[in-house]
């Protein structure tokens, strides 16, 4: 069984990813960031864990979301890598 902790905000991205996010990219954070690690109470949605570094998502409309939002031009400074899973 893994263990994952924390929940990244908006705000912390750049500090813990190296991605600069423009306002757009808050407006899909908004509609789609979970809250909940388990992502429960959304159809749509994804949480980012502090510990591991990791994305997990649920439907496509979230995953579409994550592809947006991390396009490789916003990348400004490489803070290593980060998992992206999806849950069923």
């Amino acid at each position: 069984m893994n263990i994952c902790l924390g929940n990244i905000t908006f705000d912390q991205i750049r500090e813990k990813t190296g991605y600069q996010l423009t306002e757009s990219d808050r407006e899909l954070w908004d509609k789609y960031h979970n809250d909940n690690a388990d992502l429960s109470g959304m159809d749509s949605s994804f949480h980012i864990f502090d510990m591991p570094l990791q994305v997990q998502f649920r439907g496509d409309a979230a995953k579409q979301a994550i592809i947006t939002i991390f396009s490789p031009d916003k990348l400004v400074e490489a803070k290593g890598t980060f998992e992206v899973g999806e849950v069923k």
